[in-house]
């Protein structure tokens, strides 16, 4: 009866076989290590950005603020301004249009992070800035309509359009949403990180703070350095709640 197949842990076969299984792992780890620096960027990114857009939020409205050549005003004195300052108002339009998209994202952004407690409500607040994402920004462009038609036809003119838009219901069903999105959607992004632990109630008060300086002031500069300001509570919020750090520990 034969003797059943032994290794020589010595032999030159044995050790090269080992020696490739070796190289094997070390190749397989040096894999895994890269896509996990990769990873690690990309996730690093991420939350720059998300740490970063209320207080991108606040410098550009505090841009528009300055840009706009008719801030602190309304009524027909406003539009009168609009129709003879078309160029300063591009800036003004352009700039509030990007502080509103950063002051609504971060409530799109942090609904991957609430898996347990508060995940429903993560959920609406994704919606919710989803909402406004989609509509507020986007109606910055009737700054620069105004302003051509009462270039062009002058103050009745404009009347005349505003009158015959009365009529459609698709404008209120457009503007509703993005409006109630920008009061609702950095307040309820505080809200969600406080249910599910990542976060104090003083993310909350600085959030309503920042919108607050900002509808008191009517959008001007002083009202808007304090909502930055009060935004960049909120940043440092964020940052708290995305430490990846702190969220192991």
């Amino acid at each position: 009866m034969s003797n059943p197949t032994t290794f020589d842990l010595t032999s030159p076969a044995t050790a090269a076989v080992s020696e490739g299984s070796s190289t094997t792992t070390t190749r397989e780890e040096g894999t895994i290590a890269t896509a996990r620096s990769k990873r690690s960027k990309a996730l690093t990114l991420r939350r720059g950005f998300l740490v970063a857009a209320p207080v991108l939020a606040g410098l550009f409205a505090t841009v528009g603020a300055i840009a706009d050549p008719a801030a602190g005003v309304s009524g027909d004195a406003m539009l009168r301004v609009y129709f003879t300052h078309p160029e300063a108002l591009q800036f003004k339009s352009l700039a509030y249009h990007w502080a509103y998209a950063f002051w609504i994202v971060p409530a799109m952004l942090i609904v991957p992070m609430v898996k347990a407690r508060g995940a429903w409500l993560a959920t609406i607040t994704g919606f919710i800035g989803f909402l406004g994402v989609a509509t507020m920004p986007g109606l910055l462009i009737t700054d620069w309509f105004d302003s051509a038609i009462g270039a062009a036809y002058g103050m009745e003119g404009h009347r005349k359009v505003a009158e015959a838009m009365q009529g459609m219901w698709g404008i209120p069903v457009m503007i509703t949403p993005g409006i109630v999105a920008l009061f609702l959607a950095l307040p309820l992004t505080m809200i969600t990180l406080w249910r599910a632990g990542l976060a104090r109630w003083w993310g909350l008060a600085a959030a309503v703070a920042a919108f607050v300086a900002f509808m008191v002031s009517n959008a001007t500069w002083p009202g808007t350095v304090a909502a930055t300001l009060c935004l960049g509570v909120v940043s440092l919020v964020l940052a708290r709640a995305t430490d990846p750090e702190r969220r192991t520990a």
